[in-house]
């Protein structure tokens, strides 16, 4: 071989040498990613996630692992979005997203080997949008298929009380913030942890069935329902896509925030909500519950619980006496006075964990599960 040829062959080796150290670029659209919840994959840039509770998947090989995420506030002054990581079954840690393109590195020094990252989203949808733009690995690693998820799905629809609002919160003199909420310390997370299902929690604080919190104009969340990001009209929910065994309402507060909304007016927008639920899972059972936050001792003289509980159990008896054995009504009793309160008296952590250990059970039975 010439000198010259020599040398250019050692060139073309250095370089590809140098190409093996370059770190590993997964595209955010890998089919090897699990996404959890409601997730809108319509921008080719990455996929976004809005409800508290959805979640990513990933097994890899190699020893570290990057994220790249762009937070999407929605109000500046309850940003950033708050996620939850775990790497292998490690405790889980926090991360904050912060503004602008970021690559994050939470995994670093593992194990030669095969891993597997779960991220979860911690705040709702009111803190706004974050946008999953890839993922970068060790020079030479690769992106496996993830594990598979589990086969029983849960779904729950509901406002504050199920978002995690002022859950970590000391009492109820604070204000809303994102350190104070989590999504996997709601009774709803509880319930699907326990009986190993898969859970996609449809919750946004302020909301109710007929009328939102302060009488605000935007969308009830029957009206957000439909939609995979709330704060977007043409972002629709494909309701083939995930179909769950069983779906959990637990709505009303909202609506009976300051004064009586009106019989007729409730009664047909719960109505409504639940037949649109069975249009869209013919086989699922429907639970509708009376939640713990809903008293009779607020608003003053409006007996606000008494009247939820007959207007939602009338729904559901109506329906089950046309036939529909699977719509089912639930009631978890107030807060007795000794488990403390979340923010703006919201449920406590110990409130969370009552209703879990109710609700748990119950599905248990309704699903036949063991």
């Amino acid at each position: 071989m010439s000198p010259l040829k020599s040398m250019g062959v050692a060139v073309l080796l250095a370089a590809l040498s140098g190409c093996r150290t370059l770190p590993v670029q997964v595209s955010p659209q890998a089919r090897e990613l699990r996404f959890g919840g409601r997730v809108d994959r319509g921008d080719a840039q990455g996929p976004r996630l809005a409800w508290g509770g959805t979640s990513l998947t990933v097994r890899f090989t190699g020893t570290s692992l990057g994220l790249r995420l762009l937070d999407l506030p929605k109000v500046e002054e309850l940003a950033p979005n708050r996620f939850r990581f775990s790497v292998d079954g490690a405790p889980f840690r926090d991360l904050y997203v912060g503004e602008g393109r970021m690559l994050y590195r939470i995994a670093e020094g593992l194990s030669e080997g095969e891993h597997v990252l779960r991220l979860e989203k911690e705040t709702e949808s009111v803190v706004g949008e974050t946008q999953f733009l890839g993922i970068e690995l060790d020079p030479g690693a690769r992106l496996l298929p993830a594990p598979p998820g589990p086969t029983r799905r849960l779904e729950f629809i509901g406002d504050s009380g199920l978002t995690g609002f002022g859950i970590e919160g000391k009492n109820e003199a604070c204000s809303f913030n994102v350190e104070t909420q989590r999504s996997s310390l709601t009774w709803a997370a509880l319930t699907s942890q326990a009986l190993g299902a898969e859970s996609s929690i449809v919750a946004f604080s302020g909301k109710g069935v007929a009328v939102n919190y302060a009488n605000d104009p935007t969308p009830t969340l029957p009206q957000l329902y439909t939609r995979t990001l709330p704060h977007r009209e043409d972002s629709r929910w494909d309701f083939t896509s995930w179909v769950p065994d069983a779906v959990v309402i637990q709505l009303g507060a909202n609506d009976f925030w300051k004064e009586h909304p009106g019989e007729e007016r409730f009664r047909d927008a719960y109505r409504a909500l639940v037949d649109g639920i069975r249009g869209h899972y013919p086989q699922a059972h429907i639970v509708c519950v009376l939640g713990s936050g809903i008293t009779d001792s607020h608003p003053k003289d409006v007996k606000a619980r008494r009247h939820a509980r007959a207007l939602i159990s009338s729904v559901v008896e109506t329906l089950r006496q046309a036939g529909d054995s699977r719509v089912h009504f639930a009631e978890v009793p107030p807060n007795p006075g000794d488990e403390g309160l979340g923010c703006l008296w919201h449920p406590s952590r110990k409130t969370h964990q009552r209703t879990a250990e109710q609700m748990t059970p119950l599905l248990r039975e309704l699903l036949g599960w063991k």
